[in-house]
């Protein structure tokens, strides 16, 4: 019997997007939680006005909501200012110059500061200021100040 050569194909199905579905958005995610967690747990005692008492599954599912619609909002933020084809290479295209990132970045910013004053202010029961200013804070303090400042610290832009 004549011996047969095993061979195997190999594709290239793009291996920083496979990275980053098995590491990135899980890893990034659990920072994400963890970061908006710690934010929350620093801002809420320093807000004027009633003393603030959340229970620990609160704040738990608090952050759990926050962080799925953080990463939604982020998202967008990524997908409007980069021109990315992760399929292809690993190389960043600006949609617009760096200092324009920063200028759209008060978008997601703004949104994220809604978000979280409304849903603080129904789920947590924060008075209406208090909110406001809660939302103000996790707004600055959350916002993806990182996307347009790592893909340009690391050369990943073209």
């Amino acid at each position: 019997m004549a011996e047969r050569k095993k061979t195997a194909r190999l594709y290239d199905v793009g291996g920083v997007i496979i990275a980053v579905l098995f590491f990135g958005i899980p890893f990034g995610s659990i920072f994400d939680y963890l970061w908006n967690l710690l934010v929350l747990s620093l801002a809420l005692p320093r807000l004027a006005g009633d003393k603030i008492e959340i229970t620990k599954g609160k704040r738990l599912a608090y952050c759990f909501f926050i962080t799925l619609l953080g990463i939604i909002i982020d998202w967008a933020y990524f997908e409007f200012t980069w021109d990315t084809d992760f399929g292809k290479s690993a190389v960043w295209i600006p949609a617009m110059p760096q200092a324009l990132q920063f200028v759209w970045l008060l978008l997601p910013m703004a949104m994220i500061g809604l978000v979280n004053a409304a849903l603080s202010y129904s789920y947590l029961k924060l008075e209406r200021r208090q909110a406001i200013i809660f939302g103000a804070i996790m707004g600055f303090f959350t916002a993806p100040w990182l996307l347009p400042i790592v893909p340009y610290v690391f050369g990943w832009v073209v």
